[in-house]
């Protein structure tokens, strides 16, 4: 079955922040550390070893760390079941010329099976979590507490259900509802990429399910599919000066400055594509007037991080210093990694503002 895709905005999914002692995060880490990655994808015990990097690093993401340690595999493994996609040089160059994103407006051939059976691993994961996290709390070990109010407004992207369910039960709920049909996720998938997920509110309400839970899994499930498409799709954006993807139409997930040259060039997390930027030039509204664009920095982390905002739209967009390119399956664990410097930026009104194809 094919899907027409419009846009989709990218969510940064993740859970609420836990704040344990050093010691009982120490114990839940070593707990929720993955096996031995498949001899034949090498490349995901590399990416392991960052995530387990950060976890380290940041004792109160656990939660959110544990969630992207099982779906990683899941989402490397998905990809390999995604039907080609192809568009010929014309097309592609008239799309770049009229600042239109490639895969907007196509009949994409999404896999409907292969990405609902994603997408029931992907509640599978949550529950799995969600209970892990039950069972800390039981022990005297709260990891929903909210021990960093900033922190945690940032990362609450996922409510707990009108029930006030926690999110194991709320995925629970929402895997029951697609295995007995009562839910379509042919038709989420399309609100989710038309741009009309509003018309979905009812429905969810009648099924009392968490809507900003299904939301992002709708989108994980949807991130394998993206990312062999753009794979697939080869094309010079050397002349694409848009802060919305090229290829997907989403926000980039952060920038960065690249290279002995530092060239600027933005991230994509739901297909893995870069392209370049102006340096001085907002990513949401294009302003170039540098006197009303700045520059947020953390102490100690000024050859690595800075924020760019902008006075006229109040956005602002991480930038990471890197001498190679963020590989494609550690955007989403870099963005996470960097979640301080979102909290710096909200702390002074600045906002991640989605940008819309």
């Amino acid at each position: 079955m094919r899907i027409s895709y419009c846009s989709l905005l990218i969510l940064h999914s993740s859970f609420f922040i836990c704040h344990l002692s050093f010691f009982v995060v120490s114990l839940f880490i070593d707990s929720m550390k993955p096996k031995q990655p498949p001899l034949s994808d090498p490349q995901l015990a590399v990416f392991m070893r960052r995530l387990n990097a950060v976890a380290e690093q940041n004792l109160e993401l656990v939660e959110a760390i544990s969630f992207y340690r099982e779906t990683l595999p899941l989402l490397r493994e998905a990809q390999k079941n995604v039907e080609s996609f192809t568009l010929n040089d014309e097309t592609i160059q008239n799309k770049i010329n009229s600042g239109v994103p490639l895969l907007i407006g196509e009949d994409l051939p999404l896999n409907v099976e292969a990405t609902r059976e994603l997408f029931l691993k992907l509640c599978v994961v949550v529950e799995k979590v969600g209970a892990s996290a039950d069972d800390q709390k039981k022990k005297g070990f709260s990891l929903f507490s909210r021990g960093k109010p900033d922190a945690a407004k940032m990362m609450d992207q996922v409510s707990t259900g009108n029930d006030g369910a926690t999110r194991s039960a709320a995925a629970q709920q929402i895997r029951h509802a697609v295995e007995k049909d009562q839910l379509d996720l042919v038709q989420v998938w399309g609100a989710l990429a038309s741009g009309t997920w509003s018309n979905l509110q009812s429905l969810i309400s009648d099924l009392q399910l968490d809507p900003d839970l299904l939301r992002v899994l709708a989108q994980y499930s949807l991130r394998p599919s993206f990312r062999a498409w753009a794979e697939g799709l080869h094309a010079d954006f050397d002349k694409w000066q848009r802060g919305l993807c090229p290829m997907c139409g989403n926000a980039p997930s952060f920038a960065e400055i690249q290279g002995k040259e530092g060239a600027r060039r933005l991230r994509c997390s739901m297909c893995g594509a870069d392209w370049a930027y102006p340096r001085l030039q907002c990513v949401f509204c294009a302003n170039d007037n540098f006197k009303s664009l700045g520059y947020i920095v953390v102490e100690g982390e000024e050859e690595k991080y800075n924020l760019q905002t902008c006075d006229e739209c109040h956005g602002y967009i991480k930038t990471i210093a890197t001498f190679d390119p963020t590989p494609v399956d550690l955007i989403l664990i870099e963005d996470l990694a960097t979640l301080h410097l979102d909290v710096s930026a909200n702390e002074k009104d600045f906002a991640r503002i989605p940008v819309r194809a």
